[in-house]
């Protein structure tokens, strides 16, 4: 099983309570509408629609478009509604079945942490007419620290998938053919009542499978029970912290040359 194929099964067997576990993610997403630009569109894509948090804003916006919710787990695109002029779409943003310049907006909030960037991006960058405009979600460098520290030292594999920094992120935008045109960050911190509900999360998210590097054993119960007393460790008054640094980007396709 490929790491891609790894990842795609996780998502899909969290489909069924993702909706219930993901609030960071639904007001994430609602706030990347709140962004959306103002023009005429007649196809729009959201990639890595999930279980459809932007379906209904997407058409808000743009009620004269031909929507394509895009998500590369089956189960994921099972529960997401299909409505009168959205076609769901099963495919990975590494390679879209989609015809160069046929989209004029690209809408996708948090995913493309699970892929590779540069790839993900010029395909993005390929599917949009020129002027076309990408607006995404992403987590940048230090989100979900309190795994990364908790689990340090136990093993040589990696717990949390590799972040890019702002000013990766913007260097990808940029040589994937984007002019950035706006981008917000902030940091969050959701509270857990204790450790173990705070990796259950993660779990019912489907965010706990890592590429390359990952674990492909279960973690034993001495070393559960010590990631979970150093998780605890940092436990504030309001209950056990995790932490995700965000942002929010605009970037319009350029017709700049490309590195």
């Amino acid at each position: 099983m490929t790491e891609r194929t790894a990842i795609r099964a996780s998502f899909s067997r969290a489909a069924t309570r993702y909706a219930a576990a993901a609030g960071l993610q639904r007001v994430v997403c609602d706030r990347l509408l709140e962004l959306l630009p103002d023009r005429a569109a007649r196809r729009v894509l959201d990639l890595g629609c999930g279980t459809g948090f932007a379906s209904t804003g997407l058409h808000a916006r743009y009620p004269g478009a031909m929507h394509y919710a895009v998500d590369f787990s089956l189960g994921m695109l099972r529960a997401h509604e299909q409505g009168g002029r959205t076609a769901r779409v099963c495919a990975d943003a590494h390679h879209l079945p989609l015809a160069s310049a046929s989209a004029d907006i690209v809408f996708s909030s948090l995913m493309l942490q699970w892929c590779d960037l540069p790839v993900a991006l010029a395909e993005c960058r390929r599917v949009l007419r020129e002027g076309g405009h990408m607006c995404f979600s992403t987590v940048l460098h230090g989100t979900l620290a309190e795994i990364d520290d908790a689990f340090a030292g136990l093993d040589a594999h990696r717990h949390t998938v590799s972040f890019p920094a702002p000013e990766a992120l913007t260097a990808a935008l940029t040589g994937s053919g984007f002019a950035v045109e706006l981008v917000r960050r902030e940091t969050h911190v959701e509270y857990f009542a204790d450790a173990r509900a705070l990796l259950q999360s993660n779990r019912d998210i489907g965010a706990s499978r890592v590429p390359d590097g990952a674990r492909r054993a279960l973690l034993g119960r001495a070393a559960l029970r010590q990631v979970c007393n150093r998780l605890e460790a940092g436990r504030e008054a309001r209950g056990v912290p995790l932490t995700y640094q965000l942002a929010w980007v605009v970037a319009r396709a350029s017709s700049g040359d490309r590195s």
